[in-house]
């Protein structure tokens, strides 16, 4: 699997659970990717939630999706993990309320709204999980290949 894979993935299954740490105590939650290109993993979330305090105190993350297969099959999962950036690109704001556009009703409604953080994960390294490696998941693979 290469990275380009690990996007086609992350397309099909956006939805993944989100791994920060506060202190020493880990936090999981759901998170969405709206945008995986060569460039990196897009989530976006509120400075109003622990998650943006989380994220700038350890940015530190990992993130894991899971493809359910047909029973007996339970599927495959993908994890990534690296360090998150925030996004102040302006064009990579104005994507997301274009994909968004319910970001519109809160705070300013621009994609310079403050109270909006885009984060991205630029690089790392991801893993392929599926029953047949369980054992010895197979390498982690640096991103983006340098």
């Amino acid at each position: 699997m290469d990275f380009g894979d690990c996007i086609q993935y992350v397309e099909k299954t956006p939805n993944g659970f989100l791994a920060t740490v506060e202190g020493e105590k880990p936090h999981v939650r759901p998170m969405t990717v709206w945008l995986a290109d060569k460039s990196g993993i897009y989530f976006y979330t509120s400075v109003l939630k622990p998650l943006a305090s989380q994220l700038l105190m350890n940015p530190n993350v990992e993130i894991a999706f899971h493809q359910p297969g047909i029973p007996p099959d339970i599927g495959t999962v993908l994890r990534i993990a690296g360090r998150i950036e925030l996004v102040e690109d302006m064009n990579i704001r104005k994507k997301l309320y274009e994909t968004f556009t319910w970001l519109k009703q809160i705070g300013t409604g621009t994609p310079d709204c403050p109270t909006i953080v885009v984060f991205r994960i630029p690089s790392g390294r991801f893993n392929f999980w599926t029953w047949e490696n369980n054992i010895n998941p197979g390498p982690w693979v640096q991103f983006p290949i340098r």
